[in-house]
């Protein structure tokens, strides 16, 4: 179970340095995240100038948890809480059937099932390094070739969850319009 905490560790704070990343790589980016907090929450239409910066914040924290030996527990249980408003968030956008732009690594694709599956399984990733033994010192001195492959595993789940919009697009079926052009 250490290596499974390895690559939850790697995975989810990969995906939420991402996640930062995008909305911070630009004035634009951060503004239209910004702006996709009313449509992903209504109840907080009037208070996005505030949602937004905490949300952000909140991702970073749990990057920093992730990372810090020591609060990787904390790290594990407020990642499976913010998933989880994910996606709730995105299931209320759903339901409502609005044509709502996610922006979880900075673009702008519209909601999809595909996101609530994917923050239903990182969900699931942040509860088995809850439940999981941490990784020992003297366990990760003895296997260091464990540990390299518990990483590249992370790092490959992490890549594929951040790009799974590109996948899409490659591998899902033609747009009749995008064909023609």
């Amino acid at each position: 179970m250490n290596y499974v905490i390895v690559s939850g560790r790697v995975l989810l704070g990969l995906v939420f340095l991402c996640s930062v990343a995008g909305k911070l790589r630009s004035a634009d980016a951060y503004r239209a995240f910004r702006l996709s907090v009313a449509q992903l929450a209504p109840p907080l239409r009037r208070r996005t100038k505030a949602v937004a910066p905490l949300v952000i914040a909140a991702e970073a924290a749990v990057l920093v948890a992730l990372v810090v030996p020591a609060s990787v527990t904390v790290g594990f249980a407020a990642g499976a809480f913010l998933l989880a408003g994910f996606a709730l968030a995105l299931t209320g956008v759903l339901r409502r059937k609005e044509n709502a732009a996610c922006h979880c690594f900075g673009g702008s694709e519209p909601v999809a099932p595909r996101y609530v599956v994917r923050n239903v399984l990182l969900v699931g990733v942040a509860l088995a390094g809850l439940v999981g033994r941490p990784i020992t010192a003297e366990a990760a001195a003895g296997s260091s070739a464990g540990l390299l492959l518990a990483v590249g595993i992370g790092v490959l789940l992490a890549l594929f969850t951040v790009t799974l919009d590109d996948l899409a697009h490659l591998f899902g079926p033609v747009d009749p319009e995008e064909a023609r052009a």
